[in-house]
């Protein structure tokens, strides 16, 4: 081997490290997101705002949004209104009622963070990119059914099924519409930021494939070797008697 051809192979080894390390940190950033950045956005619409406020320019429209973070730390103004003994909010019977499309929605976000981890773990200790290519794909395609998720979670709160009765029970229905309505509810940051995340899975990993493709030497077949003709021995002539 000759010299040229030693730092070609040691360049084209740094390289395919460099593509996995840069892969899987890429790929690691899916658990940040989905833990620190907002699942979902909750906007609601306060109808009485502007009369209360003395603003007519103040819709009274407003949005809360949550990530895991939120919910579970410690000082989370969530807890104390749905958690505990002590809640201000009932959310029992509320969550019967959207169970189905709660489960859809943790279930797409659970393989969107599987497919993460196969794509970390074919980066950390393989050199094959095609599983890689195929769980970017399937990632793309499972983050493409969560609107479609969140449009179903949203239905019961925009047609009137659940209300703001459905969480403080006080009989007052009709009432409890004018102090607030549900406007929308959807997908948060970490949607957005996980779509980025496997399109640029996708596109480096492709890319590296295509510039691997190129430099390929391409496999000159060696001519095939002429078998030398046999020479035609001559006859001999029959002596005429």
């Amino acid at each position: 081997m000759t010299v040229n051809e030693q730092k070609i192979k040691k360049s084209d080894k740094g390289f395919n490290i460099l593509y996995r390390v840069v892969t899987a940190l890429i790929a690691a950033a899916t658990y940040p997101v989905m833990f620190f950045t907002s699942l979902f956005y909750f906007a609601y619409t306060i109808p009485l705002w502007p009369i209360i406020s003395s603003d007519s320019t103040d819709t009274g429209a407003t949005y809360f949004k949550m990530s895991i973070y939120e919910a579970v730390s410690e000082s989370s103004v969530f807890k104390d209104l749905f958690v505990g003994k002590d809640a201000k909010v009932d959310l029992t019977g509320v969550l019967e009622l959207i169970k189905p499309q709660l489960i859809a929605i943790v279930c797409l976000y659970a393989a969107v963070a599987l497919l993460a981890l196969i794509i970390i773990v074919f980066a950390a200790f393989t050199r094959k990119k095609l599983p890689v290519i195929v769980s970017s794909i399937l990632g793309i395609g499972v983050l493409s059914f969560i609107p479609l998720a969140f449009s179903r979670l949203q239905a019961p709160f925009l047609d009137g099924t659940i209300n703001l009765d459905s969480f403080l029970h006080l009989g007052l229905e009709n009432i409890l519409d004018l102090v607030a309505k549900v406007d929308f509810i959807r997908a948060g940051e970490a949607y957005t930021f996980l779509w980025v995340i496997f399109v640029a899975l996708l596109a480096w990993t492709g890319a590296v494939m295509l510039v691997s493709l190129g430099d390929e030497p391409k496999k000159v077949k060696a001519p095939k070797e002429k078998k030398p003709k046999k020479e035609k021995k001559p006859k001999e002539k029959v002596a005429e008697e």
